[in-house]
């Protein structure tokens, strides 16, 4: 079951989307819940439980989008948030809220499946991917979603959560090829970073949870085009 909320002040895209997602879903025999909200503040009152995606307008009266989005966050770091938005300078902001994808109005058939489509995938891997790692006298499975970045310490690599940090011995070019398939980058030759965590960057570093990581010049051009894919088509 994929549990959808829409959340726009504008009846009229909260029903455009609607009827456009009902028979998308329907053809993949996905299940689906799908709840709606008109305004930010409707939406925080009345939260839905194991709520997956969330797709909201930014620009709303009181509260907008993404204010909405930050305070979200502070009790649902998993859901996806897939932005609304006839302006795309809002895209930097994103970064904080950690947006899924940026769709610019107006709304078509073909912007919301080539959007939610993969976000539902997304969902779906989210809730079952776990990658085992061996240290000398156990073994642990971490939750992919959880980590943060990982950073090399020959002949170890260290991987660090938002619970603890692991210590495996393992190349950082082995795990490269575990888990960039999940989101995750090599923006330097001794870090991977969760593509979907970071907080802002530069043409030097990028900041993640706090945290300051250098960027390859050699990477740069590639990292703007990881974060595309991940966010959408509204990267400078």
């Amino acid at each position: 079951m994929i549990n959808i909320a829409i959340c726009d002040d504008e009846s009229y895209y909260r029903t455009e989307i609607k009827d456009i997602l009902s028979p998308l879903l329907n053809s993949y025999s996905i299940n689906y819940n799908i709840y709606e909200f008109s305004s930010g503040e409707e939406l925080l009152d009345n939260y839905p439980q194991n709520l997956d995606i969330l797709i909201m307008d930014i620009q709303m009266k009181l509260i907008n989008g993404m204010d909405t989005a930050r305070k979200i966050r502070e009790f649902d770091t998993n859901v996806e948030i897939i932005f609304m938005t006839s302006f795309p300078e809002f895209m930097q902001e994103g970064y904080e809220v950690k947006a899924y994808r940026y769709i610019l109005k107006p709304i078509s058939e073909r912007k919301i499946e080539e959007n939610i489509l993969p976000c539902i995938k997304e969902v779906m891997k989210k809730r079952n991917r776990y990658i085992t790692i061996h240290a000398k006298n156990y073994i642990d499975r971490i939750k992919i979603e959880s980590i943060i970045y990982i950073e090399t310490d020959r002949p170890n690599i260290l991987i660090y959560t938002h619970d603890k940090m692991y210590t495996t011995r393992m190349s950082i070019s082995k795990m490269e090829k575990i888990i960039s398939e999940y989101g995750f980058f090599r923006c330097h030759n001794s870090y991977i970073v969760n593509l979907k965590l970071v907080e802002s960057m530069d043409g030097k570093t990028l900041r993640i949870n706090g945290k300051n990581i250098p960027i390859s010049k050699y990477r740069v051009k590639d990292l703007k085009l990881a974060m595309t894919n991940i966010l959408g088509d509204i990267v400078c």
